[in-house]
């Protein structure tokens, strides 16, 4: 065979360029390139098929090259079948040329060449997924710190569009940061960027040691009820979800509130929303000194029995909701309107200000925001 061996890797090589798209666009390299590498892999077959070595080391080479540049398994594995057709049609040929090589010796050869293949074809396979298994672990660790970069309170305008470039985000849109518990590093969301991108709902996140972060590119806010549903589905255990915001360098602040909810998350659903009024946002843009004030202006009504305190705090927040209205308080709490009345009377005594002079009214309000709204660290 050695003769014609030049102008049978013209013809492997020129027919993969001929009908694999990979090879068609030289995003394989060169021709030149091709055609050694397929020199290669035929001289490998020739040297173990005599004995000469017995390593896969071109197979191996040929796996993991193909990998990194992005050819598809099944591209790569057509490529090496085509190569040992046209290999074993030119020993057919070059056997039958004269003097013929005896029959009984191609029969063991093919027997050789079989073996020969399946090993080489297990070494390809191995090579090229231990090679993309890398590439995928390499790219999701830089997509992490991407976002973890995108979602500090530190970065710049000109880093933020960098990296919405990068992670293939706009600037402007619509999103919604997400923060899940978890413990151990462990996923507290498994495939959840998958089930968001079968609802057209694209996401980045990061694995951080006390939760997992992401943030959602909506598109158009209606799609915020469809993508808390899939969180909800998919959640394993309490999950914060900012309020719905435009743009991206907000990311950080978006953050905050997605914890905020987290950490006072009630455990009734597994997916709770910051709700997005003046009064909430006004009271985690400073939850530390909210707290505090809401423990100067409610005083001895936090010392109450939880189920008391909870109770007349749950009622003045109906009553605030109904506008003021006593006996509309009484049907949300579905109680009597002199209940309700009795409530705020007690909350009036225990806080020592009056819920009919504005001032004083305004105290209780944003005090019992501050305490339902924010998470409650254990006092000294």
């Amino acid at each position: 065979m050695t003769p014609g061996l030049h102008a049978m890797l013209d013809r492997m090589t020129d027919r993969r360029i001929a009908e694999l798209p990979m090879y068609a666009s030289a995003a394989s390299g060169s021709r030149d390139v091709v055609w050694k590498l397929v020199a290669a892999n035929v001289h490998e077959v020739f040297d173990r098929l005599t004995g000469r070595r017995d390593d896969l080391s071109a197979a191996e080479r040929s796996g993991r090259l193909r990998a990194q540049q992005g050819l598809a398994l099944a591209d790569l594995l057509t490529s090496f079948r085509m190569g040992y057709d046209e290999v074993w049609e030119a020993m057919i040929a070059a056997a039958r040329t004269p003097p013929a090589i005896p029959a009984d010796d191609m029969v063991d050869l093919s027997h050789l060449m079989f073996r020969l293949h399946n090993q080489v074809g297990d070494a390809l396979i191995h090579a090229y997924r231990e090679e993309a298994q890398h590439i995928l672990l390499s790219r999701e660790r830089e997509r992490a710190a991407l976002v973890n970069v995108l979602l500090s309170e530190t970065t710049s305008v000109g880093t933020v569009i960098e990296i919405a470039g990068m992670l293939r985000l706009p600037m402007d849109g619509t999103f919604v940061v997400v923060a899940a518990a978890t413990t151990l590093g462990q996923d507290p969301l498994p495939r959840v960027d998958s089930y968001l991108s079968a609802v057209d709902v694209p996401s980045v996140w990061h694995l951080r040691q006390d939760a997992l972060v992401g943030l959602l590119s909506l598109g158009t806010a209606a799609r915020n009820a469809v993508a808390l549903d899939v969180l909800a589905r998919h959640a394993t255990g309490p999950v914060g979800v900012s309020p719905v915001f435009e743009l991206l360098r907000r990311a950080p602040w978006a953050l905050g509130l997605a914890e905020l909810v987290l950490q006072r998350h009630g455990g009734v659903d597994p997916v709770e929303q910051f709700q997005d009024t003046p009064m909430n946002v006004l009271v985690a843009s400073a939850p530390s000194a909210a707290q505090d004030a809401a423990r100067t202006v409610l005083g001895g009504l936090l010392d109450l029995p939880a189920e008391r305190r909870d109770m007349l705090l749950q009622t003045l927040t109906a009553w605030v909701e109904a506008g003021g209205s006593a006996p509309a308080a009484g049907k949300l709490l579905r109680c009597h309107q002199n209940t309700v009345r009795h409530r705020l009377h007690r909350i009036e005594l225990i806080t020592g200000r009056s819920l009919t002079h504005p001032g004083e009214c305004a105290e209780i309000v944003a005090a019992c925001h501050a305490w339902t709204q924010l998470p409650h660290p254990p006092q000294p």
